[in-house]
């Protein structure tokens, strides 16, 4: 079967979509409509991947057919999504007619599947016209198509209305809209190509996959930006991450020095925490270390101190805590900080820059 798309640029953009979908598997499966988006996902992959098989010189008549089912179970995943985001309904309902969303997609696949042999049988590619075969594509092609795309536009649009969607989320939706509305384009030209012979477009189901790609990858660039932070996160490459890193030295040399100010889990699950908690706690623990420290510290600088050599008075004070000198005041010494969170960390990954620098562990 012929394609719209060039092969050179149809196989890198599936294997994009492909590693997209692997990645929302892998990062976003806590939600049901999470699950319900990667299953959408997962069966636009599918498809993808049959439509390009289908191009390969003596791939079997079948796989196209195949592809166009699971462009109708894909669309059964936006019938899914626009019924249980609804309210109004109560679960059993939801359930009923997402089965029959389902039971309609795979019967409408099937009579594409007996189509195609018959339009082989007559030595014809399989498309919508007006023998009896393409009438039965354009039937089971487009109307679980038009009906599924519709729930779930309504589902949007009343969502919009009511300001119910976080604007991530009115992002991804936005774009959805408008990959469906030129999918109903389409079957609105198919539909005038098929009964007014005008205008004359081509073969439509070529031109139907080259509007479902085009849709697919919209709705996965959409998210992309998420997929990404959580892909950084998992690697260690996010801005939490790395300040973690920058502090690590530091926290590590000051808790030394005080240990019995490192907070301990009260239970351990055998999974390290996410980033944004590490930091947290080890801005926490460096906060108080500095407290237990400040009387340690030498005599007090002059008020044009800089990092360099507040560091090097933090290290002193770390080295002689550590290894047993008696405190330097006998009253607290005012140490570093702000009071707010934001404000402390950004003293902190300062004082981090030069702290290697500064630090020997020798109090002398």
């Amino acid at each position: 079967m012929s394609s719209l798309i060039p092969g050179f640029l149809a196989w890198p953009l599936t294997g994009c979509v492909v590693l997209f979908t692997l990645g929302r598997f892998r990062y976003f499966r806590d939600t049901p409509v999470d699950r319900l988006v990667n299953r959408l996902f997962a069966w636009s992959a599918a498809a993808l991947l049959l439509f390009r098989f289908a191009t390969v010189p003596g791939c079997p008549g079948p796989v196209y057919e195949v592809a166009i089912g699971c462009v109708l179970m894909m669309t059964t995943g936006l019938h899914a999504i626009g019924c249980a985001r609804r309210n109004d309904i109560d679960p059993d309902t939801r359930r009923r007619r997402q089965r029959r969303s389902r039971l309609f997609a795979v019967l409408a696949t099937i009579a594409i599947l007996l189509a195609g042999a018959a339009a082989r049988g007559d030595g014809r590619t399989i498309d919508m016209g007006l023998t009896w075969d393409g009438l039965v594509v354009a039937f089971a092609f487009c109307t679980p198509v038009v009906i599924n795309t519709a729930v779930f536009a309504r589902m949007v649009v009343h969502e919009f209305r009511i300001g119910d969607l976080t604007p991530s989320e009115r992002v991804v939706a936005a774009s959805m809209l408008v990959s469906m509305l030129v999918d109903w384009i389409g079957v609105a030209l198919s539909g005038l190509q098929l009964f007014l012979g005008w205008p004359q477009l081509g073969p439509h189901l070529p031109r139907a996959e080259l509007t479902f790609t085009v849709g697919v990858l919209v709705n996965a660039v959409a998210p992309m930006f998420p997929l990404s932070m959580a892909l950084l996160r998992a690697i260690g490459l996010d801005r939490e991450a790395r300040e973690c890193r920058r502090l690590r030295p530091l926290w590590r040399d000051l808790t030394a020095a005080v240990p019995e100010i490192v907070l301990r889990p009260a239970t351990d699950t055998g999974t390290p925490p996410d980033p944004a908690t590490r930091i947290f706690r080890m801005t926490v623990e460096i906060r108080d270390a500095l407290m237990h420290l400040a009387p340690y510290l030498p005599a007090q600088p002059p008020m044009s101190e800089n990092a360099e050599d507040y560091a090097k008075r933090i290290a002193y004070a770390a080295t002689a805590r550590r290894t047993g000198l008696p405190p330097t005041f006998a009253t607290p010494q005012p140490a570093l900080g702000s009071g707010d969170f934001h404000a402390d960390l950004r003293q902190l990954l300062g004082l981090a820059r030069v702290w290697r620098g500064a630090y020997t562990g020798d109090p002398s």
